[in-house]
């Protein structure tokens, strides 16, 4: 029985071993198919590229990255990676073209930049005179103005980036009036980070603009709306304390009572209080018109070409348009016996009082805080603090340079706050009525009509824009009232 199954079973072997043969050869001849029909729609990709690139023998030139080649730019499936496709041309490639097209011996009208584009902080020094103030404004000289430029010779942004300030995200943290300087003003824009630019930047620049340093900050960053505080000082002689009934001398020396007395009215600012008196056009019920003051008070004397000088600092989060200069026309007002102490009581209440303003040549912009910023991201690891504690010396030394001296020689020729002190007992501090409406420092009854006309329309302009820093520049001087009071004293 055995015997009679052995050949049954070798039959199976055989027919089993046949079916693998076959098997084996049909699956053979099935991928010799796919690999010829790779290799043959290689070739037609291939013969496509060489017929495109005949075509075209004038941009033979170019870099031969811009021409696809095979081990890259052609898969298993014949088909060409698709980022040597795009519609829209890489930047290397629009600049060697542009560098062809040019004229023979010249280069395209802008440069490949070789640096990457990041967001930062620049801290900048200057002297306002001879600027009608900080934020750029057509057909005048202004600090952005030249800062913009000074960007642009440096490489540090593109041509069309200066003309449209958005595309970098340009922002100034405070705006300064006309003839106002500053020691540590703050803005932010995506700038190209150049080698040495700093000292690039300052070689475009005037003197009396200086760029101090550059921090790398988070690509969200706005130094207007990030700032927490700013803190602004006001340079003015010691004989503006002087009372009303001593004549006013170059001479005068504050006495301790005297400093004393000044510290107790400045004390009186801290705090929160509704401010609409202090600036032009603020209603009372206006909740815009609420300012925090956090410090203010007044530093030690010194001495320069032969006159006593003093420094009142003042830090708050924000302030209005004229705020400072007000505030700082109420306390001499005070001080010298013009007025009242109850009247900064009365300031702060619903109702207009005549408040005078100090002219614009003391103050400057002395510092800005982002206490906010630094705790949340000073330390992360990838961003440094905006505190510019290293830099603090190159600041005081442009001050002593270029701010101070400024004032001072303004002062001794032209003697600005002994003209303004002489209006002083010109104005009513009191009470205005209903028909009686503050036109910077004058009321309607004291200017002419067609020039009080004239004054309200430019602060209620100013007003709109001077919500979030500080006061903007304006087209017209700050002190035209000023001298509009004085001829009126000289008659």
């Amino acid at each position: 029985m055995i015997a009679n199954t052995r050949p049954i079973l070798q039959t199976f072997r055989g027919l089993r071993l046949l079916l693998c043969t076959v098997r084996t050869s049909a699956v053979g001849s099935r991928m010799e198919g796919t690999v010829s029909g790779a290799e043959a729609k290689l070739d037609t990709g291939t013969e496509a590229e060489e017929n495109h690139s005949e075509g075209h023998e004038d941009t033979a030139a170019m870099s031969s990255t811009d021409t696809p080649s095979n081990s890259n730019d052609v898969t298993t499936s014949g088909k060409f990676n698709k980022r040597h496709h795009d519609t829209k041309e890489p930047r290397s490639y629009r600049w060697k073209k542009a560098k062809l097209q040019s004229k023979p011996g010249g280069d395209p009208d802008w440069e490949r930049p070789t640096a990457k584009k990041r967001k930062v902080a620049c801290l900048l020094a200057y002297s306002g005179v001879g600027y009608m103030g900080m934020q750029r404004n057509q057909g005048f000289k202004t600090i952005e103005e030249d800062l913009l430029a000074a960007f642009y010779k440096a490489g540090a942004i593109p041509k069309d980036h200066m003309d449209c300030m958005q595309k970098m995200h340009f922002q100034r943290c405070a705006r300064t009036d006309k003839g106002v300087s500053a020691a540590g003003q703050i803005v932010s824009l995506k700038m190209y980070m150049i080698e040495d630019a700093v000292q690039k930047i300052n070689d475009c620049l005037a003197e009396s603009i200086r760029l101090i340093g550059i921090k790398r900050t988070t690509n969200g960053f706005d130094s207007k709306n990030a700032c927490d505080a700013r803190t602004y000082m006001y340079v003015l002689p010691t004989y503006s304390f002087a009372p009303t009934k001593e004549e006013t001398e170059q001479d005068f020396r504050a006495t301790d009572d005297v400093m004393e007395k000044v510290n107790d009215v400045l004390s009186a600012y801290k705090g929160t209080h509704n401010f609409h008196n202090f600036t032009s056009g603020k209603k009372f019920k206006d909740p815009s018109a609420k300012r925090y003051i956090i410090e203010s008070k007044c530093l030690d004397t010194f001495v320069r070409d032969d006159i006593e000088w003093t420094v009142i600092s003042i830090k708050g989060q924000s302030f209005m348009i004229h705020q400072i200069r007000k505030m700082i026309g109420m306390m001499l007002a005070i001080v010298r016996g013009l007025a009242p102490r109850s009247m900064l009581e009365r300031a702060w209440q619903e109702g207009k009082c005549d408040i005078p303003k100090a002219p614009g040549l003391g103050l400057v912009l002395d510092k800005v805080h982002f206490d906010h910023y630094n705790r949340k991201y000073g330390g992360d690891g990838l961003h440094e603090a905006l505190e510019w504690d290293e830099h603090q010396e190159t600041v005081e030394k442009f001050k002593e340079q270029y701010i101070y001296p400024t004032i001072i020689k303004a002062e001794k020729e032209d003697r600005v706050m002994q003209h303004w002190l002489s209006t002083l007992p010109l104005h009513r501090y009191e009470g205005l009525s209903e028909e009686e409406t503050l036109t910077d420092n004058l009321t309607v009854t004291q200017l002419q009509d067609g020039e009080a006309q004239q004054t309200a329309e430019v602060d209620t302009a100013e007003d709109s824009s001077a919500e979030t820093g500080d006061e903007p520049a304006k087209d017209e001087p700050s002190s035209s009232n000023e001298d509009t009071m004085q001829r009126a004293v000289d008659t």
